[in-house]
């Protein structure tokens, strides 16, 4: 937080809560300006025009999001590397608003839980500032690493984001649940879920020093998650975080050295963090065998 600019950082619960949260507000904040632009359209029809995009190797929780929103989410072909690029995203949006729908929102991925492939956020970047589309990041297991050097690489495009949320509960060693959530602009997520009653009303009120995180979530009282990432932080130190991600990195490399000397297995996606995709030579009988 700072007490210039508008935007900010929450801990949601879970990386599910962070995109639902982003998909709430991004419909919210469309509604608005739809409506402004187009007074002839009554908010209902609006709403019958909504929707969102993300990949097809995107985790479940997206789309579970699009339901729990009503606002179908469009899941776009990766490319052959599994990674979601601008141009997908450029076609979709403009064959929608030839058919008279609003495009709201693009979830896109740092890490999909398949693959751990990472989309291209810097064309995607572009494609939704050029279409007024909000743009969402899940990293939830590789954003942990953006705190290394060597994975500077993941960090490109990130400061175009509208919000981004990532697990400190997966590389951070941090207990479930704990999942950070950043806005460019939380002022856009505070108007769409502001409710007030006079017993929510104190005297702190207004204040942009004082977040009400109420605003920022789905539930009205928050868990104190924030002592648990100040212990885990103060007992193992910055450097024995990153030196416990390096680690993980370390053992996959080492695992996959293992998969290529290993004439009966091949790798079926590049190695990307801890995460080493391999399967068994031959029927996928046998993979299902080796699995059960």
């Amino acid at each position: 937080h700072a007490t210039e600019g508008p935007g900010g950082g929450v801990i949601q619960g879970s990386a599910s809560e962070a995109v639902l949260v982003a998909v709430l507000a991004a419909r919210e904040q469309a509604v608005v300006k739809y409506r402004e632009l187009h007074p002839e359209l009554s908010e209902s029809e609006i709403r019958g025009k909504l929707i969102a995009y993300s990949s097809d190797q995107s985790n479940s929780c997206i789309e579970k999001a699009g339901v729990i929103a009503a606002m179908p989410i469009k899941l776009l072909p990766a490319g052959e590397d599994l990674i979601l690029r601008g141009g997908a995203l450029k076609k979709a949006i403009e064959e929608d608003v030839q058919e008279g729908r609003i495009p709201v929102i693009c979830i896109a991925t740092l890490g999909t839980t398949g693959t751990c492939a990472y989309d291209d956020i810097e064309s995607l970047a572009t494609v939704c500032e050029d279409h007024n589309v909000w743009l969402h990041v899940d990293a939830a297991y590789a954003g942990g690493a953006f705190a290394l050097d060597e994975c500077a690489d993941l960090r490109r495009g990130i400061d175009r984001v509208d919000s981004l949320n990532f697990n400190l509960h997966k590389f951070m060693l941090v207990n479930f649940d704990c999942s950070a959530m950043w806005l460019k602009d939380a002022n856009k997520v505070v108007d769409s879920f502001n409710v007030d009653r006079i017993y929510l009303k104190h005297k702190y009120e207004g204040q942009s020093q004082i977040p009400d995180f109420r605003h920022w979530q789905i539930p009205l009282g928050r868990r104190f998650r924030a002592l648990k990432v100040w212990i885990t932080f103060r007992t193992l130190g910055a450097e024995g975080l990153r030196a416990h991600v390096r680690k993980h990195i370390s053992l996959a490399e080492q695992f996959e050295k293992l998969v290529k000397d290993d004439k009966r297995f091949e790798l079926v996606a590049p190695r990307a963090l801890g995460l080493v995709c391999f399967r068994p030579k031959g029927d996928n009988e046998i993979t299902a065998q080796l699995l059960q």
